[in-house]
């Protein structure tokens, strides 16, 4: 090649149009369409997982606080009868969360069904949380009136048995 036409070629490479310098405005609309769209997707997504995180830390005060009531009617703390939404007394915000409780006699001698059920209030809370523990356990009546039983027995077998020692006894005395 000669030195003109390197010059030429040279020349006609500036008068092409792709060695522009910039980005066209429907370059910059599309990219700034783009970067909403993702900014509106990213900010649903942390609506949706702090609303889901407070779902969970609720779920979770309720099992607590179903499992403390259970607990409570396990240890003879309270009597098993119905109870109706009542106000949980171990937390702050009384109001919030209530409790029920729901008694049934079961077909086996001496077994009580026990359903312990908390829940949020719906008056308060939008979207109230829910927790239902079900547990069969003796019925307190039951073991008393046992328990009764099994001490009148002991009381007249004690006295027999020591109405007929002292027979024996009285009957070896007199030989």
């Amino acid at each position: 090649m000669t030195p003109k036409t390197k010059q030429n070629v040279k020349r006609n490479q500036r008068d092409v149009p792709s060695a522009r310098r910039g980005l066209s405005l429907l370059e910059v609309m599309l990219a700034l369409a783009i970067l909403g769209g993702a900014l509106a997707v990213i900010g649903e997504l942390t609506r949706l997982g702090a609303r889901n995180a407070e779902m969970a830390r609720d779920q979770t005060i309720a099992q607590r606080l179903c499992a403390n009531k259970m607990s409570e009617l396990s240890a003879g703390l309270l009597v098993p009868q119905a109870v109706t939404l009542a106000p949980v007394e171990e937390l702050e915000d009384q109001k919030t969360w209530l409790y029920s409780i729901e008694v049934e006699q079961l077909p086996q001698t001496g077994m009580i069904g026990v359903w312990v059920t908390v829940e949020q209030s719906p008056d308060i809370v939008s979207r109230p949380v829910s927790y239902t523990l079900v547990r069969w356990m003796m019925d307190p009546q039951y073991a008393t009136t046992t328990t009764d039983d099994l001490t009148g027995q002991t009381t007249s077998s004690s006295a027999s048995a020591t109405g007929s020692s002292s027979g024996a006894s009285s009957a070896t005395g007199t030989q």
